[in-house]
């Protein structure tokens, strides 16, 4: 069924956004639902959060909808709120921590039948799943990019610091081998050190691979490579960066973040570059970190 799904969206016609008037936005941590939020309504589009985890009352400010909080594992309430508002398009945002499916004891048959189902709930295997539920509903997940392309930045080295021979070494291996870990839908990030990895994610999420990276290290450096999967569904999980990304870089002595030219939403870019040049650190973006960062007009 999930592989189904996956088909049906790839030969379905993308959306007009001029004819999209209200979305659902499925709303987790962090600063990307106010981004969307913010730019489906420039777009004229009303907006309708639900609210995963802590409450947003700056969102719900910026939506002028109260919205509703929603519980992972009580699909059938969820999909009952979205249909009682008339949602027939959905946009996904922000962080979900993996842990509040375990976390959270609630779950109704619905979410129970899927943990039968499917051996392995990995990342993509439960986004994959809730949008099968959602379209079986006449509901369609728009992709994130559609509200965020301001966000993703060219090829390109941001910051004052140049790599050296030996960063760009750790780059491309570190790229390889993320690339391999998304392919098989483990995570977006690794950690490469002296021809060495590190620390690679999973469930735990990026903040806390770094942090396992910099005690490997000492926190003597280390290369943070972030990557799209291949064949990245546009609907979820882009990979993302921002000032926090640099702030636990920096706990952890590491030096260097290479992130995948479009493909990578990056947040306050303009605060991220400033802390980087200030703290000494890189940031590139690129498509191919093989080739020399001069090409990148750094």
């Amino acid at each position: 069924m999930i592989g189904a799904s996956r088909n049906f969206m790839e030969t379905r016609k993308p959306v007009e956004l001029g004819k999209v008037t209200r979305i659902g936005l499925i709303a987790g941590e962090g600063l990307l639902p106010r981004y969307v939020a913010k730019n489906a309504r420039i777009q004229g589009i009303e907006v309708v959060p639900f609210i995963i985890g802590k409450d947003n009352p700056k969102l719900r400010e910026l939506c002028k909808h109260k919205g509703h909080r929603i519980v992972p594992g009580l699909v059938r309430r969820t999909l009952d709120l979205m249909i009682q508002e008339r949602i027939t398009h959905l946009v996904f945002a922000g962080k979900v921590d993996k842990w509040v499916l375990l976390k959270d004891p609630r779950i109704d048959d619905i979410a129970v039948e899927a943990i039968r189902q499917y051996a392995r709930l990995n990342d993509d295997a439960v986004m994959l799943w809730i949008i099968e539920q959602l379209e079986q509903r006449g509901m369609q997940v728009l992709p994130q990019a559609d509200f965020l392309r301001e966000l993703f930045l060219p090829e390109k080295i941001l910051t004052e610091r140049q790599p050296t021979e030996s960063d760009l070494r750790d780059a491309r291996y570190g790229f390889e081998m993320a690339k391999e870990m998304g392919r098989l839908d483990i995570g977006q990030s690794i950690v490469a050190h002296s021809g060495m990895i590190l620390a690679v994610e999973a469930i735990e999420g990026t903040d806390e691979c770094l942090k396992r990276a910099g005690k490997v290290s000492g926190k003597k450096g280390g290369v943070v490579i972030k990557v799209a999967k291949p064949n990245q569904d546009q609907r979820f999980d882009i990979p993302t960066v921002g000032l926090r990304t640099l702030k636990t870089m920096r706990k952890a002595g590491l030096h260097m973040l290479v992130t995948e030219a479009n493909q990578t939403l990056y947040l306050e870019p303009e605060e991220m570059v400033a802390f980087a040049n200030r703290h000494k650190m890189i940031i590139l973006s690129t498509q191919d970190p093989s080739v020399s960062g001069k090409l990148y007009g750094g």
